[in-house]
C-alpha cells in the first residue's frame, strides 16, 4: 500500500515537472521570437526586393500598354543599381509610346553612347528627331543606316517618310533621293503596301515644287515687264 502511494506521488511529481518545463519552454520560445536579433543586411535585402518588385510591376503595366503607369514604376526601379540600365531603357521606350519626345531624346542619346553601333537605337533616335520636326538630323541618321543596310525595308520606308514629311523643303535634290529610294523599295519589296502611298505623295510634292517655280517665274516676268514699261520723270 505504501509502495503504491509512493509510486503515485512520483507519477504526479513527474507530470508536474513536465508541465512546468513545457511552460518554461513556451515562455522562453516566445521571448526569443520577440527579442530576436535582426540579421545583418536584412533591411538592405528587403529594400532591394522592393525595387525588384517595382521593375516587375513596370513590366506588367508595359504589357498592358499602360506606358504612363509603367514609366512611374521604372523610375522607382532605377534606384536599384543592378537593374538601373534595364529600367532606364524601358523608361525611354515608354516615353516614346506616350510621345514625350523631350524626355526620350536625351535618354536615347545616352543609351547610344553606351552602344554606339546599335542600329536599332540609331533608328529610334532618327524617329524621335523626325517627330520633333528635326528632319535634317533624322535624314542623316537614316542615310547612315541605309549605307550599312541598303535594302532594309523598315529603313527604306522611314527614310521616304521623313523626306516627304518636310513639305516646305522638298526640293529637286530631295526628289532625286526620294525616287532612288522608292525604286529600291519597289524592286526589293514589290508587295509593300505603302508603295502607292509614297508614289502619290511624291506626285503631290512635285506639283507643289512646280507650282512654286511657276509662281517665281511669273513674279520675275512681272518685275521685268514693269521695269521695261517704267519711265524716268525729269
Amino acid at each position: 500500500m505504501k509502495l503504491k502511494k509512493l509510486f503515485s506521488a512520483k507519477k504526479y511529481l513527474a507530470a508536474g515537472l513536465l508541465a512546468l518545463s513545457l511552460s518554461a519552454f513556451s515562455f522562453f520560445s516566445c521571448e526569443s521570437t520577440e527579442l530576436s536579433v535582426p540579421v545583418p543586411g536584412q533591411g538592405a535585402v528587403k529594400t532591394r526586393n522592393i525595387y525588384a518588385e517595382y521593375y516587375i510591376l513596370g513590366d506588367s503595366y508595359y504589357k498592358l500598354e499602360d506606358y504612363k503607369k509603367a514609366s512611374e514604376y521604372y523610375e522607382l526601379a532605377m534606384k536599384k543599381k543592378e537593374q538601373y540600365w534595364a529600367a532606364y531603357y524601358k523608361l525611354a521606350k515608354c516615353y516614346i509610346f506616350i510621345s514625350d519626345w523631350d524626355n526620350a531624346l536625351p535618354m536615347y542619346k545616352k543609351i547610344l553612347e553606351r552602344d554606339p553601333e546599335n542600329a536599332s537605337l540609331k533608328a529610334s533616335l532618327a524617329y524621335i528627331y523626325s517627330m520633333q520636326g528635326d528632319f535634317k538630323r533624322s535624314i542623316t541618321i537614316y542615310e547612315e543606316l541605309l549605307e550599312a543596310q541598303p535594302v532594309n525595308q523598315e529603313y527604306l520606308e522611314n527614310y521616304l517618310a521623313v523626306l516627304a514629311a518636310d513639305t516646305k523643303k522638298f526640293e529637286k535634290k530631295h526628289a532625286v533621293k526620294f525616287t532612288s529610294t522608292y525604286e529600291t523599295l519597289k524592286t526589293e519589296y514589290p508587295e509593300n503596301k505603302n508603295l502607292k502611298t509614297f508614289e502619290d505623295k511624291y506626285k503631290e510634292l512635285m506639283n507643289i515644287v512646280d507650282e512654286e517655280e511657276e509662281g517665281e517665274e511669273t513674279e520675275e516676268g512681272q518685275e521685268e515687264e514693269e521695269s521695261d514699261n517704267s519711265t524716268v520723270i525729269e
